[in-house]
């Protein structure tokens, strides 16, 4: 009897206890362009890694290149030593699930990855996958304006091609600051990550260094400078 009572109440007790493997698998799978719907829920997203960016303070995980308009993971400095080396790195051109509460931060669809079990790598991105996105982005760049380097802050939250000569180039080994003034700390930059340098058939700073180019992308401002990011080669056209 005794025995029948104690499997009743350890029964009783299983059954009511919140074990977080049910509470997982009740989240909604969904891909990283519907997170905008879900703002405030929790879920699981799904999705390919295809740009990163590790400011010290924080490291970014973007499902596409213009982050300021779509989902990005975000890694906290306090929590990227429970992460692997890199994760700028590791997570790169990686499909990837991630679980976690989709929030907006300065109007950026964002969510936050307090511990490596939050994301679960489940496939990765080929060459051959990554060309239909460089197609994407030619297409695109057809129909944008063209304007000069100096006009470029004119143009904040714009996608358009700048065009000028690269006057000076700065590898500092985890970023590729291509110039041209050599004022860099006013004028018009177009940045590089490390995370992206294999993608380029030689160093950014040899390949475009006093090179006449044309620049596509959206021209954001930084520490009250404009400056475009450049994750692809296609982004940039040597003209002469």
């Amino acid at each position: 009897m005794k025995r029948l009572i104690f499997a009743g109440l350890f029964l009783v007790i299983i059954l009511s206890y919140p074990w977080p493997g049910p509470v997982f698998s009740q989240l909604q799978t969904i891909s990283w362009e519907e997170a905008g719907k879900y703002v405030g829920r929790e879920v699981i997203v799904e999705g390919v890694i295809v740009r990163t960016f590790n400011s010290g303070r924080a490291c970014f995980l973007n499902f596409h290149p213009d982050y300021e308009h779509h989902l990005s993971l975000v890694i906290l400095a306090a929590d990227l030593n429970k992460f692997s080396p890199e994760p700028e790195r590791y997570y790169l051109n990686k499909k990837v699930k991630a679980r976690g509460r989709v929030m907006l931060y300065r109007n950026r669809l964002e969510m936050v990855l307090s511990s490596p079990a939050q994301v679960t790598i489940i496939g990765e991105l080929s060459d051959e996958q990554s060309r239909p996105a460089a197609a994407g982005l030619e297409k695109a760049g057809a129909t944008a304006k063209e304007i000069s380097w100096e006009e470029a802050g004119n143009y904040y939250g714009q996608t358009v091609w700048v065009r000028g000569t690269v006057v000076a180039a700065n590898n500092t080994g985890k970023v590729c600051f291509l110039n041209f003034h050599r004022n860099w700390r006013r004028y018009f930059t177009a940045v590089i990550f490390a995370s992206d340098f294999h993608r380029f058939s030689q160093p950014p700073e040899k390949l475009y260094l006093n090179r006449e180019v044309r620049v596509y992308g959206r021209v954001r401002e930084y520490q009250g400078k404009p400056e475009i990011i450049v994750d692809r080669p296609e982004q940039i056209e040597i003209i002469r």
